[in-house]
């Protein structure tokens, strides 16, 4: 039975892109979404979760799937079969080590910001003194300009520029560096987010190839109980009549009431499996 299609990936400014959608095609778009680098601030969620101001597509459930079942195949295409959790451990790492590149290249980014703050600082500080040594001059100029010949007349203090000047040298210098290291923070935060749409796939790749176990094995169940139903119900028509522990066994379950704790378990599955590449599904409780 297919999961129920409840959730919706909206961006940061709260437009909806996709929506009635199960967790497997939310986790597919996202993941493709999050490849191109074209929307921010991305989240899946229940449709119910919170009202936003965007209508909700009405496209059929059946197209969505289609088309989520599509970009899943061709995102995750060279993975080759059996090899999922290999592609997971290297993508785990690989998106450690950009984490850890973003956090020294924020780091970075915040020293440099502070020391071409200090810098403006020291500007600041040797401009106001410099004007402070200049309003004392003209004071000084003012009154001997009152009472003495123009001729004999000199300035008060010296007024050199020249640390000003360097101080501006030192803070222009620091500007360019922040620059340099903002740009570097940028192209740090592509990569991390590559890294985590890789980590996003290889972890869908996983549970897709569990998924196709756990059908081989209902198939493989199915026919025998289909042989085993079949036997029993033919029974009576040797003269074994039918039991109730016999009808039973042989009605099938319905599949709703376990829909929400399963759903809940590969959410915890795909948590497990970011933390540790080998987490098996039979673990999750």
């Amino acid at each position: 039975m297919q999961s129920p299609a409840v959730f919706r990936i909206v961006d940061g400014a709260g437009a909806v892109h996709h929506a009635n959608l199960t967790s497997s095609q939310a986790d597919a778009f996202m993941g493709l979404m999050l490849a191109g680098g074209q929307f921010s601030g991305l989240r899946s969620e229940r449709m119910d979760a919170l009202p936003t101001d965007n209508p909700v597509s009405a496209v059929p459930a059946t197209v969505i799937a289609q088309a989520a079942e599509q970009a899943v195949s061709k995102a995750i295409a060279k993975i080759e079969p059996g090899t999922e959790r290999d592609v997971l451990r290297e993508a785990t790492e690989a998106h450690r080590n950009a984490s850890d590149c973003l956090a020294r290249a924020a780091q970075a980014v915040e020293r440099a910001k502070a020391f071409v703050d200090a810098r403006q600082l020291e500007v600041d500080a040797l401009t106001a003194a410099r004007d402070n040594e200049i309003k004392m001059s003209a004071r000084f100029l003012t009154e001997a300009l009152k009472d003495s010949d123009t001729g004999t007349i000199t300035t008060h203090g010296r007024i050199d520029s020249t640390a000003i000047v360097d101080a501006e040298v030192r803070r222009d210098t620091a500007r360019v560096a922040f620059d340099h290291l903002t740009a570097e923070q940028e192209m740090v935060d592509t990569a991390f987010k590559s890294a985590e749409s890789a980590v996003r796939l290889a972890i869908m790749a996983v549970k897709r190839a569990d998924v196709a176990a756990m059908v081989k094995r209902l198939q493989e169940v199915r026919a025998e109980f289909i042989a085993l139903g079949s036997a029993i119900d033919a029974a009576r028509f040797a003269d074994v009549p039918m039991t109730i522990e016999a009808s039973e066994a042989m009605r099938l379950p319905e599949f709703a009431g376990y829909i929400s704790a399963n759903a809940a378990r590969w959410h915890a599955y795909t948590a497990a499996l970011r933390d540790n590449p080998q987490a098996a599904w039979e673990d999750q409780q």
